[in-house]
């Protein structure tokens, strides 16, 4: 399934610290912003961590830093994949390789633009805490509420206020991504709901 990774044996810490020193050394040499440096290195411990010793180094770290800076919060953001593997030299199919890769392993959200290009999210960042919480509280909400009133708003209309609140009230994702943002909302509602009636129904 992984492109020469290795998962059957445990990478030792040691090992993982010696690939975030090769990032680190990379980044600088291609002359990427510290902060961006920073995030990224932490993204191929994961990785490593997680799946294995890659096989096309610099192409993982060219993925973890490619994620890195397509952010939501960078929208626009117009510079393509193919752009980002020229200007940091590595082939653009072992780029898209990897972030692939990282993305189903990691669990990222991949949100996209009217144009198309990917944005992505990290599961354990801001901007999904952020919508896990809203969820949360939304649904309990609502739950609660339709137990003691009976009848209960729609999973669609709670959605789409849910959306609305995240896009323009607290205004963690860029409107351009409401459309996007729904269907994962309105994915999180049903799961959450579905858990907390079947608490309700186990006392």
């Amino acid at each position: 399934m992984f492109h020469g990774e290795n998962i059957e044996n445990v990478v030792s810490p040691q090992i993982v610290v010696d690939y975030m020193r090769d990032a680190h050394g990379f980044y600088e040499e291609n002359r990427i912003d510290e902060r961006y440096q920073a995030v990224a290195m932490d993204l191929v411990r994961r990785y490593i961590s997680r799946v294995g010793v890659p096989k096309e180094s610099e192409s993982l770290f060219s993925a973890s830093l490619y994620i890195v800076s397509r952010h939501p919060w960078s929208h626009p953001n117009p510079l393509t994949k193919t752009e980002f593997a020229a200007r940091l030299r590595v082939k653009e199919s072992s780029l898209d390789w990897y972030t692939n890769s990282i993305v189903e392993s990691l669990g990222f959200i991949v949100l996209r633009d009217r144009a198309q290009l990917p944005f992505f999210v990290d599961p354990d960042g801001t901007i999904a805490s952020v919508v896990d919480s809203i969820v949360r509280s939304s649904v309990r909400e609502e739950v609660v509420l339709s137990v003691v009133r009976g009848g209960a708003v729609s999973p669609t209309t709670l959605a789409e206020r849910i959306v609305d609140r995240l896009c323009n009230v607290v205004k963690i994702i860029p409107p351009v991504f409401e459309q996007e943002l729904f269907g994962i909302v309105k994915r999180k509602i049903d799961t959450e709901s579905q858990q907390l009636i079947q608490e309700l129904g186990s006392h």
